[in-house]
């Protein structure tokens, strides 16, 4: 029982904003504005930060080096550079955003991958999360995810939550 009047305006808030998030994301639909296109001219025109301790070394990116946040996507970004059918991959940059009704998205990875004997596969999208299971996401996390499947799908891109790079 809850005897502080704080708490339970603190805990009502966070039911309330969990659900409103969820009325947000439900149904969310994107639609192409007259053939718009992401402008790629962006990756040419900014620069790559981060701190040197969250970088890796890889070979089959367009930078020398990737920013990684987590160790799932360090270890993902290690198997994706040692993947034979992977001919090129992207840390997505933070100010590649997509926006939702919950605030904008900066989905994780963009991925050229091409199978023997198959033309390449040029966009690939994948978001990678230490579990693929939604009660164990944070909410925000699950709706946006969920926002990024909506619009990726409109664009005609294949867009997976994944775990491991196994899963690409």
């Amino acid at each position: 029982m809850l005897v502080d009047p704080q708490e339970f305006l603190d805990k009502a808030l966070g039911v309330l904003r969990t659900v409103m998030q969820e009325f947000m994301v439900h149904g969310v639909k994107y639609e192409r504005i007259d053939g718009a296109e992401y402008e790629m001219y962006l990756f040419e025109q900014q620069e790559l930060d981060g701190y040197l301790s969250r970088m890796l070394e890889v070979r089959k990116s367009i930078y020398d080096l990737i920013e990684y946040d987590s160790d799932v996507e360090r270890k993902f970004a290690e198997e994706l550079d040692s993947r034979e059918d992977i001919r090129l991959f992207v840390k997505l940059p933070r100010w590649f955003k997509v926006d939702t009704p919950v605030g904008s998205y900066n989905p994780d990875w963009a991925i050229v991958k091409q199978g023997e004997g198959e033309a390449p596969k040029l966009y690939l999208v994948r978001e990678t999360k230490g579990t693929i299971d939604e009660l164990k996401l944070r909410v925000i996390e699950w709706a946006k995810i969920r926002c990024g499947k909506a619009h990726f799908s409109q664009l005609g891109v294949d867009y997976k939550h994944v775990t491991s790079a196994a899963e690409v």
